[in-house]
């Protein structure tokens, strides 16, 4: 017989146990998206089919948490009613996402000739089969915490054939959003993934919200290629969220799901210095601007040929080589590393871009840069010291009395206040 003291302490370390449980489960489920985030933990990039561990490690080694890429329906499925994860390399990539602490986000798409005709679902027995796919992919790889995007720009005629449909796009969100929600509990829906955000993109995303799918999803993800600076994004976005504000009550963040600068970008003639100071100063705008998720375009260049735009988005080369935007990338997640955006200085010139960041030890850094013609301001701090990075990860050490005189450029530094 069990004393009055022991079952008492059982009954106590039952409920602990059933609390514990509880716990856990509520860590299963969905993850709040930070507004900002802290560094890095908002930070993705992009890859393609072949990716190998070596890539997979090297990106964990910049400091990226997020790797965006397509799950391709017509890969997986040849038979109807049979998937293939396998050999299609899709378990074997999720696999060193876990075992590297990198979230998942994966693209839901294309078409399949096994039930549609086009780059596009538009039957009813197509949006069947797509939520079939859906279902396989959304309980094979669930519990990760990842994203899951439907589809990848359906607003132009080379992802969505023979012509974009707000109509049929927004019957696939809703469709298939439910079947995300139901098998991974933990896993964000994400849409529409729309290409750019000139009159065309910003028009589908009002013509998809009026149809609902703003009910359906937790964010909005936009692709915001220009052939200007990353720093003319700001208006854009808000834009964007002030369409948001007409459609939904909801607090529904935008995700910055693609966006890069190619190094042979005709309108840009971007150099590998350029390059790597357009995508510190991306990630910087985008966190300024309360983005919880930027993913960069792309992971490792498709190709050798130094006239194609394709061939030379990555941040390394393509036999994986730095460029200087893998160090610049380096240089960013390492140096702030934990810190969150918390202010934006205002200067006296509208060029000039100061950003404050605090860490959970309530220690600031600065980052600071320009548009402009590189000069020499002065910030606002008392007196102090601390450490300057360049871009590209050089430091040196400064002290200063009230005021600090500091050299601005078009390439951000930081300055981590001791």
């Amino acid at each position: 017989m069990l004393s009055k003291r022991k079952k008492t302490f059982l009954a106590l370390l039952t409920t602990m146990l059933i609390v514990g449980l509880i716990g856990c489960e509520e860590k299963d489920m969905k993850f709040p998206l930070e507004n900002p985030p802290s560094i890095p933990k908002g930070l993705g990039v992009s890859i393609h089919s072949g990716t190998t561990e070596k890539d997979i490690q090297m990106i964990a080694d910049a400091g990226f948490k997020w790797v965006r890429i397509d799950i391709f329906w017509d890969r997986v499925e040849r038979k109807k009613g049979e998937y293939n994860f396998s050999s299609t390399g899709y378990d074997k990539l999720n696999s060193l996402l876990k075992k590297y602490r990198i979230k998942p986000y994966y693209i839901l798409d294309y078409s399949n000739k096994l039930y549609e005709n086009d780059r596009s679902i538009i039957t009813d027995e197509g949006r069947k089969a797509f939520a079939d796919f859906t279902g396989a992919v959304t309980k094979r790889y669930r519990n990760q915490g990842g994203a899951w995007e439907i589809w990848n720009e359906p607003n132009i005629d080379i992802f969505w054939k023979p012509q974009p449909s707000y109509e049929q796009y927004s019957l696939l969100v809703k469709a298939i959003a439910p079947i995300i929600r139901k098998n991974d509990k933990s896993g964000l829906v994400i849409a529409p993934a729309v290409s750019t955000l000139n009159n065309n993109g910003l028009k589908w995303l009002k013509e998809v919200f009026s149809r609902g799918i703003l009910d359906e999803i937790d964010a909005v993800s936009v692709h915001p290629y220009r052939t200007t600076s990353p720093e003319t994004v700001s208006e854009d976005y808000t834009r964007v969220n002030e369409l948001i504000k007409q459609y939904s009550d909801k607090d529904i963040p935008v995700v910055s799901s693609e966006w890069g600068y190619s190094i042979a970008n005709k309108a840009l003639h971007l150099t590998e210095t350029q390059q790597a100071t357009y995508m510190t100063r991306t990630l910087l705008i985008n966190t300024k601007n309360k983005i919880p998720v930027s993913i960069w375009y792309d992971w490792k260049n498709d190709g050798t040929d130094l006239e194609n735009k394709e061939h030379n988005f990555g941040i390394v080369f393509n036999d994986r080589s730095h460029k200087l935007s893998y160090l610049a990338i380096q240089t960013l997640t390492t140096r702030l590393k934990n810190y969150t955006f918390s202010n934006s200085i205002v200067t006296d010139d509208n060029d000039k871009f100061i950003l404050e960041f605090k860490n959970t030890r309530g220690r600031k850094a600065l980052v600071y840069w320009t548009i402009g013609e590189n000069s020499t301001i002065t910030v606002p701090l008392e007196s102090g010291k601390g450490k300057i990075y360049s871009m590209l990860g050089g430091m040196e050490r400064v002290t200063w009395v009230d005021n600090l005189d500091v050299k601005i450029s078009s390439s951000p530094n930081y300055l981590i206040i001791e």
